[in-house]
């Protein structure tokens, strides 16, 4: 079996499961992260809008669409396990996506070869699971399964952070990193007219008692890296664990 195949069978029990929001503001936080780098593009979508969620993985993004009033989405992973905790989860919550959110078990290549008309093509935390090779393919295929003016949101590990093997290696199915400018060359280079590159911006960590140690360690390292910046000549904003990404076709 491909190393590959045999780590995304198992991806939430064997990897994910430890990283998951365990309380209500920890999963506020993850979806706060979507609102403050794309929330101003997709509230001014019109709730009809067909989105494709590639890699939907335990379901933030439709926690999301689902609280703005979208109704047509499609979410798509390679691991079952993943697409079940995240309908698990949008239960606990009280979420109806019966009928407006359609999860299922699908290869994203497969999936943009045969399905296309999207005005929103949703790639978070996926483009660096795959080849170089398979970016540009992955992205060629985007490309051509949006509308016409269909827009293409992205997020992945950002390169530029003096800390990003943190990030990368803690996955053994990372394979690239990206940069600002490979970002933008990898959308220009597959026709993407390029709205936006940036470090994504984060919100506060939730205090919970029981995790303010960590809080404050987190606190004092990005007071300290954020000096370091200033030193030498770098953005403080550049030490984001992730890059987003807007593009429209």
């Amino acid at each position: 079996m491909d190393f590959k195949q045999r780590l995304y069978d198992k991806y939430y029990t064997s990897h994910y499961k430890r990283f998951l929001p365990r309380t209500c503001s920890e999963w506020k936080w993850a979806v706060d992260r979507i609102h403050m780098n794309f929330g101003e593009i997709l509230c001014a979508m019109p709730r009809d809008s067909l989105v494709l969620d590639v890699g939907c993985g335990v379901g933030y993004l439709e926690y999301y669409l689902l609280k703005n009033g979208f109704t047509r989405v499609q979410a798509i992973d390679i691991c079952s396990e993943q697409i079940e905790v995240a309908k698990q989860k949008l239960l606990e919550c009280k979420l109806d996506f019966e009928g407006k959110v359609k999860f299922s078990v699908e290869n994203a290549f497969e999936h943009l070869r045969k399905n296309t008309g999207y005005d929103v093509i949703a790639i978070f935390d996926l483009l660096e699971h795959l080849t170089k090779q398979e970016v540009i393919d992955l992205l060629e295929l985007s490309y051509f399964a949006l509308s016409s003016s269909g827009l293409l949101i992205a997020r992945v590990t950002n390169a530029d952070n003096l800390m990003f093997g943190r990030f990368f290696y803690h996955d053994f199915t990372h394979e690239v990193l990206f940069t600002p400018d490979s970002m933008r060359q990898c959308l220009e280079s597959v026709g993407f007219e390029v709205l936006k590159v940036d470090y994504e911006k984060i919100p506060d960590l939730p205090r919970a008692r029981a995790r303010l140690l960590g809080w404050f360690k987190s606190r004092v390292r990005h007071f300290g890296l954020a000096i370091l910046g200033k030193f030498f000549g770098f953005s403080p904003a550049s030490l984001s664990e992730d890059l987003i990404a807007v593009a429209r076709k």
